[in-house]
């Protein structure tokens, strides 16, 4: 774990959504697949339908705050996650991606890797939806694709039995 203060910006959010759903106290029905160090929960915002996000359980807000432990657990589960889209989706690729910073599009303060099913008729493009929903494109198309409480337990509940245990 780094000890050094971050050198850039970092998003405010208070109190961590992460650490609220790693307590109980979140939405946990976004909860796909736990460890005792990490956890897959389905990103509300479903740029490409299965979009999960990988998360520690301890409050870290970036790549520099892990330790080399929840480093090497993140890959695994972020491994993991992909297999569970491929078998759930059958997409034509997997986009793995995460920011650091204000400057990056980072939103949460709490490291987070995005695990996104890809098609090549995607209307986000090829790199991280994130980014091109906020390149002008189609007149503007700018919104982030929040689904319903409902639409995500839907989701959940086809990508979970697709989880390995680990």
């Amino acid at each position: 774990m780094s000890d050094t203060v971050a050198p850039f910006e970092m998003p405010t959010w208070d109190p961590c959504p992460f650490c609220e759903i790693v307590a109980g106290r979140g939405e946990m029905r976004h909860v796909i697949h736990s460890t005792d160090k990490t956890l897959a929960l389905l990103n509300p915002r479903q740029f490409e339908i299965g979009q999960l996000l990988v998360v520690p359980r301890r409050h870290a807000p970036m790549i520099l705050d892990l330790t080399d432990d929840e480093a090497g657990e993140i890959v695994k589960m972020v491994r993991i996650a992909a297999e569970a889209l491929v078998k759930t989706f059958n997409p034509d690729g997997i986009t793995v991606y995460q920011n650091n910073g204000v400057a990056s599009l980072q939103e949460v303060p709490h490291f987070h890797m995005h695990v996104v099913p890809r098609r090549k008729s995607s209307t986000w493009g090829s790199g991280p939806p994130h980014i091109a929903a906020l390149q002008p494109k189609d007149g503007g198309l700018k919104q982030k694709v929040t689904v319903s409480w409902e639409r995500a337990e839907e989701i959940a509940s086809i990508i979970r039995p697709n989880f390995k245990t680990i």
